[in-house]
């Protein structure tokens, strides 16, 4: 969990305590970085390169320039930020800003601002990838933080449509059994 500076304390709490109310994927929005994660799948051109993601509030989509080229200044605030990426040696950084503040950075209450900075480093270790994030928010956060590292396993396997995701009060859960999250 991230560290916040303790005037936030109580406010993490209060969204904590509400996650069912206030968990802006528990209302098909999109997750943001890093809560959503490594992509699910990656296509690698010679100027950029695309993450594609399914999760459980959605498809969505990522193109990362990797052409040297600066942050956009003409785009608005986004669940997943504007991106640009390098490689450093064998392993590509991707750095992302300019987020909406609309996001959580992980379950339990663990909101953002939109001065939110999130740097992402894939590693390819034999037939699968490392994914490390940073979080840098300094305006909330008392130093960066660093979710657990996750690892991938390179597949064949292609995309399906995901179903989507449908907006429902919690009356018609019956138990929490079916939902086991791994975030």
């Amino acid at each position: 969990m991230p560290h916040y500076k303790p005037q936030f304390l109580a406010k993490v709490k209060d969204l904590d305590e509400r996650q069912v109310d206030t968990d802006p994927v528990l209302r098909c929005k999109n997750p943001g970085l890093p809560r959503i994660g490594p992509p699910d799948k990656i296509i690698q051109q010679s100027k950029q390169i695309v993450f594609l993601y399914d999760d459980v509030s959605g498809a969505f989509w990522r193109i990362i320039p990797m052409d040297g080229r600066p942050h956009r200044t003409d785009v608005d605030p986004s669940y997943l930020g504007d991106s640009v990426g390098h490689w450093e040696g064998d392993t590509l950084v991707i750095e992302a800003s300019q987020f909406n503040d609309d996001s959580w950075l992980t379950d339990n209450g663990a909101f953002h601002t939109a001065d939110l900075r999130v740097t992402e480093r894939l590693h390819r270790v034999g037939d699968t990838i490392e994914y490390q994030a940073v979080v840098e928010d300094p305006g909330v956060l008392v130093e960066p933080w660093k979710p657990r590292t996750r690892i991938l396993e390179l597949s064949q396997n292609e995309l399906v449509e995901p179903a989507p995701c449908v907006d429902q009060d919690m009356k018609h859960l019956v138990d929490d059994s079916h939902h086991a999250n791994p975030r």
